[in-house]
């Protein structure tokens, strides 16, 4: 998503926003604080927070527990691990990587001493998750594996949220996306300026395969002013709405799986998902959810505070958000 493309975006989320909270703050005694200097801040925030849970989704989502199972059930290494048959065990991890429609980008197999035996997949790994290889009912060596590579990670980030983006290795830049040239080293200010564009850098270290770590970096673009003149609580709920809306568009027949794109929600931003038409509720990813939901501004749930953001992506559903304040 290129940097005008998400401005205009988030400006329609931003507004379709104030006008449901505008009535709210006419009311009010007086008008939150301008987010300002700290607008930046609060889209890196929930920015980050997306890039972590992509992450987290890469070691123990539903595909991860899949593809341990592939690993775990696979005789033919288990066998060969046994016998300490290196030409087998090659050849059977090598099977199992390269088996269609499976998802394991490289699977690294040692002996109980930790002799490597294999190691099949590409160089620029993520996400490495462990397990133990047994035959007849005995353990005989471990396995590392993985289901994204850093490319995937990366260019799920500019899916779903359109900051440029790369994975360093090191001070070297392995993947990126996004219409700018990134640093040969990692940037380490606040800030770094890329063709005359002032951006805040958002940075998070990643588990690199099979062991050490690499480094997430996202620029998060200049707001725009009128976005900085909202009160960083509605930049906030914006944000996770502007994610949302853009998961929105990317699902296929969002109207007969609606159970499904919540879920999905859920589980790349942590906000509590809700589909209703009306009061009817068509789909739920945090519980039953409050007996009413405003549009907008703030709600009750579950013994604490939610911010709220909504949208109808496809009328009458209107879906609404449950976001942490913080």
């Amino acid at each position: 998503m290129r940097r005008g493309v998400r401005h205009r975006l988030l400006g329609a989320v931003v507004t379709a926003a104030l006008l449901g909270t505008a009535a709210a703050e006419a009311a009010s005694p007086s008008k939150p604080a301008a987010c300002g200097s700290a607008t930046a801040a609060t889209l890196g925030a929930v920015d980050a927070s997306v890039v972590a849970h992509i992450y987290a989704n890469e070691l123990a989502g539903p595909e991860v527990s899949a593809d341990l199972q592939h690993v775990l059930s696979a005789t033919d290494l288990s066998t060969a691990v046994a016998a300490g048959n290196r030409r087998a065990v090659l050849k059977a991890t090598t099977r199992i990587v390269y088996t269609p429609r499976w998802h394991i980008v490289r699977l690294r197999v040692t002996d109980l001493k930790g002799n490597l035996l294999a190691d099949v997949g590409g160089p620029y790994v993520a996400a490495p998750v462990n397990g133990t290889i047994s035959a007849g009912g005995r353990a005989v060596g471990r396995f590392l594996m993985s289901v994204q590579d850093d490319h995937g990670i990366v260019k799920l980030e500019w899916h779903f949220v359109g900051d440029p983006a790369a994975i360093y290795v090191g001070s070297k830049p392995v993947t990126a996306y996004g219409p700018v040239s990134f640093p040969a080293g990692v940037p380490r200010g606040p800030t770094v300026t890329l063709s005359g564009v002032s951006y805040r850098v958002q940075t998070q270290t990643l588990t690199a395969f099979p062991s050490g770590a690499i480094t997430f970096v996202q620029l998060i673009a200049p707001p725009p002013s009128r976005l900085a003149a909202q009160p960083c609580a509605i930049v906030r709920a914006g944000e996770y709405g502007r994610v949302a809306a853009t998961l929105a568009q990317l699902a296929s027949n969002l109207q007969s799986n609606y159970v499904g794109y919540v879920s999905t929600v859920h589980t790349y931003t942590g906000a509590l998902a809700f589909v209703r038409v009306g009061s009817r509720r068509i789909a739920s990813a945090g519980g039953a959810g409050p007996n009413t939901i405003p549009d907008s501004g703030s709600v009750s749930y579950q013994g604490r505070s939610w911010l709220v953001y909504s949208f109808q992506p496809k009328p009458p559903a209107r879906v609404y958000l449950l976001v942490p304040p913080s």
